[in-house]
């Protein structure tokens, strides 16, 4: 029997980020969160072709979950923009974590998703699927070192957090990021 990732985190689409942030924070009680501003992309694209993502994202731990409020400021062709930027509020996309990135993908492709969206950024890659059962996206992202020690330190954060301070810029990454 395959063993089939855990969730790893939700993602959320907000107006503002760092309005969403504190919400969230003050809400919910998740945090704090570490946000990577205008991520910046090696390659990015939609249907295969390229494409322009720019977006502001912050994460935090949320008990045993983590989250991801992300603000976008572009998204290009509109295809793109609408599948990132569900109407009204929800879920954004749901997120897990893949020893290998084309195994996974070509298991969900076998149960009926459809890759629209990747993105590359270093040794950080990701495959956004779409369709049945989920009413959301759903990313895959390529386990690395790097992801790993990023998502440690936002669970390390969270420990014994007292609240203050929810919004907080990323640490910039090593030189071998």
């Amino acid at each position: 029997m395959q063993v089939i990732p855990p969730v790893h985190h939700l993602g959320y689409v907000v107006d503002e980020l760092r309005a969403g942030v504190e919400a969230f924070a003050r809400d919910f009680g998740a945090g704090p969160f570490y946000a990577i501003e205008h991520v910046a992309f090696d390659e990015v694209t939609f249907d295969g072709a390229p494409a322009v993502y720019d977006h502001s994202s912050a994460f935090g731990a949320w008990g045993p979950i983590l989250v991801e409020l992300t603000q976008v400021h572009e998204a290009q062709p509109h295809g793109l923009e609408r599948a990132l930027t569900p109407a009204g509020a929800g879920l954004g996309h749901v997120a897990w974590l893949a020893d290998d990135l084309d195994d996974e993908v070509r298991r969900l492709q076998a149960a009926g998703l459809r890759p629209f969206h990747t993105g590359r950024s270093g040794p950080v890659s990701a495959v956004w699927l779409e369709g049945a059962p989920f009413g959301h996206p759903v990313e895959v992202l390529q386990r690395v070192p790097e992801l790993l020690g990023f998502y440690a330190m936002l669970r390390e954060a969270a420990d014994g957090w007292d609240g203050n301070d929810p919004f907080r810029l990323a640490p910039a990454p090593s030189p071998a990021v």
